[in-house]
């Protein structure tokens, strides 16, 4: 079977992912933003923590973003990374903050969401457009 190769073609499913995740990243820096005003009141190691980790995590969103639209092999690859981590956290978010069944049903279905860019990501033709 003879490979096609889609020479300059741009997919706009990468393009649109790489958009939502350099969004993701600008507001999770904002809301970084927003909770370095209430963490720096208390000085909590805890909330220290937990900003520090918001940070990388929506620094690594914004820079796979950048990777996706470049179309980087390590963007891609991180961005399928990224995705991964997230589609299996969602479902114990809830569970970890005793939130309501409300909740855990919307993270079940967002982290069911998430296998579509997943298989896309993944994709022969995605594939042969970042080699």
């Amino acid at each position: 079977m003879p490979q096609i190769l889609h020479v300059g073609h741009r997919s706009p499913w990468v393009s649109a992912i790489a958009w939502l995740l350099m969004a993701f990243g600008l507001a999770g820096l904002a809301f970084l933003g927003y909770l370095a005003s209430f963490a720096a009141a208390g000085h909590d190691a805890l909330s220290l923590l937990t900003l520090a980790e918001l940070a990388i995590a929506s620094l690594l969103a914004l820079t796979s973003g950048q990777g996706l639209l470049r179309r980087y092999e390590w963007g891609r690859r991180l961005s399928v990374a990224l995705l991964g981590l997230l589609m299996l956290a969602l479902p114990a978010l809830p569970w970890l903050t005793d939130s309501s069944l409300g909740l855990a049903i919307l993270s079940l279905a967002i982290s069911a969401a998430l296998i579509w860019p997943l298989r896309q990501l993944s994709s022969l033709d995605v594939r042969q457009e970042f080699a």
